[in-house]
């Protein structure tokens, strides 16, 4: 039994003022509670989600208590709150917030971007927070939570999950170089917060992970049973794409490079773009669709939607395609699709070009349709070539295990801790 007792400051391991103690009256080790916030609220769910969910699952819980903070609810609410994580939703208060902001009057904005601050010291006190974990970009946040979390005198890191431009304000560009540490997911990454500025002792390289083991153990259907499912023949190759539908993500280079390919490869193959469209990107979908049907791709290529079983899809496919126009901070599909033998093709640029080395995948110009097309024609045609990569796929992927991505945080959340005391 464990009940939680006030004390005094002088007997606190913890600077909340709030002990735990066994029954026998022994301490309990206070845990440092870390609140991450995944501020995304365009309506679809991506990378960034996922790669909180398996750091959370994989924090050493006994010395982090983890609460999670969604601007938008989201299929990973509940799976979290399932779990027993305290998850809040902001997704009210920020929609006030934007009105705020679309509003045009200066004034205005800056009486709101000074509530927003207040607004979020209030719950970094109402939630005992010792730690602010900013899980998408130091271009997101750093004028609410990081002035916030200064307030109540915390450390606030960022995770560096993509690179949002050069801030237009002076006052942004100065507040992107005040976290206290920066968690760049590649080399690539790195490399831009050192272009913006910021100093290169505070930022740690932490790949994300694969949770190769729980992704498997997703994986509930036969292949058989998906690939009827998705009409996709016993001798035929089935090529995937995992990501939301928008122009950045390179569907359209894909349907280029599917015009180029020969006849007899297009018959040998079928094409599945699995992920949501945003209704800003809705426009662009239709486009997609309207360029499908003037090649007469129809037979060749599907839109899958939302997908909850990714793990199935990626079981059945042969080939998985990476297109991204804009180089990828790090591209986590990439390795997911390695984890489950897949042969991949992937761009040559950010985060991809880390993940696959030769042998082990194809990179491809997503500027260049015609590469993409030469690659998927020669996987396609070539079973030894697929088979061989495929089979060395699964060993490179591991060396991105969630292990190490845990890891790494735990010792920034640990650095960061250390330099406020």
């Amino acid at each position: 039994m464990i009940q939680a007792v006030k004390t005094g400051q002088s007997e606190t391991p913890s600077k909340r003022g709030i002990v735990s103690r066994r029954a026998n009256g022994a301490p309990v080790p206070s845990r440092t509670r870390i609140l991450i916030v995944e501020s995304n609220e365009d309506g679809t769910v991506g990378g960034s989600h996922q790669a909180l969910f398996d750091l959370v699952r994989g924090v050493d819980q006994t010395t982090f208590e983890p609460i999670v903070l969604f601007y938008q609810d989201n299929v990973f609410v509940s799976r979290l709150r399932a779990r027993g994580v305290e998850v809040v939703l902001f997704d009210e208060i920020t929609r006030k917030e934007r009105e705020i902001n679309k509003s045009g009057r200066r004034i205005r904005k800056l009486v709101g971007i000074g509530a927003a601050v207040l607004r979020r010291r209030r719950e970094l006190r109402h939630l005992r927070i010792d730690l602010v974990h900013l899980n998408n970009s130091p271009g997101v946040g750093n004028d609410s939570w990081l002035p916030a979390a200064r307030l109540v005198g915390i450390p606030c890191v960022v995770t560096a999950m993509g690179d949002t431009g050069r801030p237009p304000r002076w006052i942004h560009r100065w507040l992107y170089r005040r976290f206290d540490l920066y968690l760049a997911i590649s080399c690539y990454m790195a490399g831009v917060l050192r272009k913006e500025g910021v100093d290169p002792s505070r930022i740690s390289l932490v790949y994300l992970g694969v949770d190769v083991e729980a992704l498997r153990a997703r994986a509930v259907r036969s292949r058989e049973a998906v690939r009827a499912e998705l009409g996709v023949g016993s001798d035929q190759v089935l090529v995937l794409m995992v990501g939301n539908i928008r122009p950045w993500k390179g569907q359209r280079e894909v349907i280029a490079a599917l015009r180029m390919l020969p006849q007899e490869t297009r018959h040998r193959m079928r094409c599945c773009f699995a992920g949501a469209t945003a209704s800003a990107d809705a426009e662009y979908e239709s486009e997609l669709r309207e360029e499908i049907a003037a090649a007469a791709l129809g037979e060749c290529v599907r839109f899958l939607g939302v997908r909850t079983d990714v793990p199935d899809l990626y079981g059945a496919a042969d080939i998985a395609v990476h297109a991204s126009t804009t180089p990828e901070p790090f591209g986590l599909v990439v390795p997911e699709a390695m984890a489950f033998g897949c042969a991949v093709i992937a761009a040559s640029s950010g985060g991809p070009a880390e993940v696959i080395v030769p042998g082990t995948g194809i990179l491809c110009d997503p500027a260049r349709p015609e590469q993409y097309a030469r690659a998927l024609d020669q996987l396609v045609r070539d079973d030894v070539l697929r088979g061989m990569i495929a089979a060395a796929a699964p060993a490179r992927a591991a060396l991105f295990g969630i292990e190490r991505n845990v890891e790494g945080t735990s010792r920034a959340y640990r650095r960061a801790l250390n330099g406020h005391r």
